[in-house]
């Protein structure tokens, strides 16, 4: 018995020596390798194009919530359908959380053989048309659409965001127009334009349920428009084909730059095909073109210091106004990302996107 006894003991001490040699850390072995974010930005990509749909309550809760003092942003009022669909990756570093997409131009599509729609033979009549995307009730296609009628209080928006420019409402608002070309005004199509801004609500197969602003609720042109909000209000853009260059350009109407609230009464989705998807946060990027840093995302922002060519730094925010992009540094402070200057499509930083804003 007393052998049997001795026995047991030594089992056990042999299997808890065995048991803490199999914890300890090891100092062989290959690395950890380092968290890539452009292989990050794939695997979202890859992974939302055959998600079952997924809602933000599905989602875990956003651990960084960007507060904004002192810019036109903080007062915005307008109300959403829900909130927009958000990547959250595991960082230190207090970065971007809701993903902002740009929609594709004709070029980038094979559905227009990566020229403008302008070159086919059924448009052969128009040198020039609305880039339009339609935007489907279903995620699904050939479901037709719907339309949401922009009356009351709508059309007062949408006068605002023209400045009561008869002649750009009358080309806004004309039956010949794609934003009303089937029922005519005010039943606006379910549709957007190229280069303009996007977020989503939820991904399912392969399409996107887009974040639109709510249709019981117009809002104010003053605080919602596309320089506060970009991805609530949408500008028209018009596609064309340069015959002796064979290249796509895009240029605004003739009556200057027009805008429309991006609202739907009912849910609308795209295909994520037709979507390009701003680069995940945080990102260190260098620096082009000297530039000065602000205090807020605006050229009227106080200028806090000056970042030199050359230089690299992190970007952990963004924030689109109108047809420029504005970065938020590590200490809370602002660049620019993107702009149309006079020499054309600016990068201030090693920053960019295949797909252009619209014109400004």
């Amino acid at each position: 018995m007393k052998s049997s006894s001795t026995a047991v003991r030594a089992l056990l001490v042999f299997a808890a020596l065995a048991l803490a040699l199999a914890c300890a850390p090891t100092t062989g072995g290959p690395a950890v390798p380092a968290s890539d974010p452009n292989a990050i930005q794939l695997y979202i990509q890859q992974t939302a194009a055959v998600a079952s749909t997924q809602t933000q309550s599905a989602l875990p809760p956003a651990t960084i919530t960007p507060t904004f003092t002192a810019t036109p942003w903080s007062t915005f009022t307008a109300v959403v359908t829900s909130t927009p669909f958000t990547f959250i990756l595991p960082s230190s570093t207090p970065s971007q959380n809701i993903q902002y997409f740009r929609v594709k131009h004709d070029s980038q599509l094979a559905l227009y053989d990566y020229k403008s729609r302008t070159v086919g033979p059924d448009w052969s009549y128009l040198k020039q048309t609305p880039e339009v995307v339609p935007l489907s009730p279903i995620p699904k296609e050939g479901t037709g659409t719907h339309r949401t009628p922009m009356t009351g209080r709508w059309e007062t928006f949408i006068d605002e965001l023209n400045n009561h420019d008869k002649k750009k409402l009358i080309f806004l608002k004309s039956p010949s127009t794609a934003l009303f070309n089937g029922a005519g005004f005010p039943q606006m199509e379910s549709l957007t334009m190229g280069g303009n801004i996007v977020t989503l609500e939820a991904i399912q197969g392969g399409w996107g349920r887009v974040h639109t602003l709510a249709y019981n609720n117009p809002g104010s042109a003053d605080k919602v428009n596309y320089f506060t909000e970009p991805n609530f209000v949408h500008k028209v853009v018009l596609v064309t084909w340069n015959t002796k260059t064979k290249t796509t350009y895009w240029v605004n109407p003739p009556q200057g730059s027009i805008y429309w609230p991006f609202v739907a009464r009912d849910e609308v989705w795209v295909q994520m095909e037709r979507l390009e998807p701003f680069p995940i946060l945080p990102m260190e990027v260098a620096t082009l073109l000297e530039q000065e840093i602000r205090k807020e995302p605006s050229l009227e922002g106080e200028v806090s210091a000056l970042l030199k060519a050359g230089e690299y730094t992190t970007i952990v925010e963004y924030r689109p106004s109108g047809s420029s992009v504005w970065g938020r540094l590590l200490n809370g402070y602002w660049i620019l990302l993107f702009q149309y200057t006079k020499d054309g499509p600016t990068y201030y930083t090693t920053w960019s996107m295949e797909t252009l804003p619209p014109l400004p």
